[in-house]
């Protein structure tokens, strides 16, 4: 098993986030010498992706929201003025989360760390601090833009599973959600219960659920604690307290007074344990109707002027309750996997085209086989006449003019390729008419001939007549050609 305490996050996440920045903003980022910078309490925006699996924990990106306007408007080739709304502003720091995430996932997943990631929140304000909970490393990054700091925070430990069970030893092959089992769910009920029995045994209180939205009842002062479901299904579960209400659940459930609570490391083992029971529940009903997820460790949010959002989910939530008075509201947000869906139903759309295309190859190659002269063994080989027309196989006759026709009339796109390429997304959006695209490739060089996407010949450009055409001046074997396509 590999030692979290030891693993070399700091280099992940540097050359990721450097490159991200380099190749997407054309921006030189650099590690800050003073690894101590806040940046200040103007308003900022932090994206969060949370891992689970092997590993649990998240991995938060912070930035000023003067920085996030100057970051947006580097990409779209615009002024900052000029960023309008928060949608595009939260389109970019998805994008450097899911980089920066994705290339840590991997390399925990390197090493056996299996793990899957979340997509990302956002919370916005000016008075807020994330923590991780029940983790047992964290790291802090500070890097520099001129004047701009951009800081990445990563809390983490692995998963308390059985060294050597299966279950996380390679990646699962999930079965697709369906969207509308995620919308049709009901929620309410399973979720209500829990959270009303959960105050109820754990913290010795009665609450009631209410109609209100009590969100704008709470007090400024809050805390919000957070777990993630990571997956087919992908979402996260919330509860929203004040912070004075807080210390009221964990000397309940301490069985101390309320000035005896000291600090917050009482409270945040509360909300970790509050968020992990109803999290795990949740899970345990989503996967016994086949919505497969695995949960992330929680996370704390505490301030008195912040927001947290979801982009793009497929359900959104929220039910409220008291107790004695005070507010509580916990919100759950549910989505679908993209990638899950995208990769399904792909795979359908080309079930009958590939599986039909594979018998036809299949009858091709046969056919080249057993065109060839064999030597006789019995009755299981015929030889072919004279003019090659007919074989015999297993007692089956077919001509190989009957068996080519199942894949001569089978349409493929043939491609001539210039050249190839790389260009910063800035480089993309200030092309223009007159604009000039240079290519790798010498003048005169061999140009790659590609058939449904696979390279199979080269050839030199003609012109004959008023029309382009191409002189194949190398070409693979007719049998590699055919495999080619398989």
């Amino acid at each position: 098993m590999v030692d979290i305490k030891k693993f070399d996050i700091a280099t992940t996440v540097t050359d990721s986030l450097i490159d991200v920045f380099d190749m997407m903003l054309s921006m030189g980022l650099q590690l800050s010498d003073d690894q101590s910078q806040t940046i200040s309490k103007d308003e900022r925006i932090v994206g969060s992706v949370s891992v689970a699996g092997m590993v649990m924990g998240c991995i938060n990106i912070e930035v000023s929201k003067k920085f996030s306007h100057i970051m947006t408007s580097a990409l779209l080739g615009i002024t900052p003025e000029e960023v309008e709304g928060g949608d595009d502003v939260k389109d970019v720091i998805r994008e450097i989360c899911n980089i920066v995430g994705g290339n840590l996932k991997s390399a925990f997943c390197d090493t056996g760390l299996i793990c899957e990631l979340s997509p990302p929140s956002f919370t916005t304000g000016d008075d807020f601090k994330i923590e991780a909970l029940n983790t047992v490393r964290h790291e802090r990054y500070v890097f520099n833009y001129n004047e701009h700091i951009v800081i990445v925070e990563v809390g983490i430990r692995v998963s308390e599973v059985e060294e050597g069970a299966d279950a996380h030893q390679q990646k699962i092959e999930y079965r697709p959600v369906n969207i509308g089992q995620v919308e049709e769910f009901d929620i309410r009920t399973p979720l209500v219960d829990q959270i009303t029995e959960v105050f109820d045994m754990m913290l010795s209180m009665q609450i009631v659920s209410s109609e209100e939205n009590l969100k704008s009842s709470i007090d400024a002062d809050r805390l919000v604690g957070a777990i993630s479901f990571v997956g087919p299904l992908m979402g996260n579960f919330s509860i929203h307290v004040s912070r004075k209400f807080s210390h009221q659940m964990t000397a309940s459930m301490l069985g101390i007074e309320l000035e005896e609570v000291e600090g917050g490391d009482d409270v945040k083992d509360v909300i970790s344990e509050l968020c992990s029971i109803v999290g795990g529940n949740l899970k345990s009903k989503f996967c016994d109707a086949g919505m497969r997820c695995e949960l992330s460790s929680p996370s704390m949010t505490t301030g008195t002027n912040f927001k947290i959002e979801a982009k793009d989910m497929v359900r959104y939530d929220s039910f409220s309750f008291f107790c004695g008075g005070e507010p509580i509201v916990v919100d759950l947000v549910l989505k679908v996997d993209d990638q899950i869906i995208a990769d399904d139903q792909l795979t359908e759309s080309k079930a009958d085209e590939s599986g039909n295309l594979q018998t036809d190859i299949d009858s091709l190659l046969a056919v080249e086989a057993v065109s060839e002269p064999q030597p006789s063994s019995g009755d299981k080989w015929a030889s072919t006449t004279d003019d090659g027309a007919r074989a015999t196989a297993g007692g089956c006759t077919l001509t190989e003019a009957e068996k080519l026709a199942f894949i001569l009339d089978i349409p493929l796109e043939v491609v001539v390729e210039l050249g190839r390429n790389k260009m910063q997304i800035n480089e993309l959006y200030n092309l223009g008419p007159g604009s000039v695209v240079e290519f790798k490739n010498l003048a005169g060089e061999p140009l790659d001939i590609l058939v449904n996407g696979t390279l199979i010949a080269k050839g030199q450009v003609m012109v004959q007549g008023e029309k382009y055409g191409i002189k194949i001046v190398d070409i693979l074997s007719r049998m590699e050609r055919i495999r080619s396509m398989i």
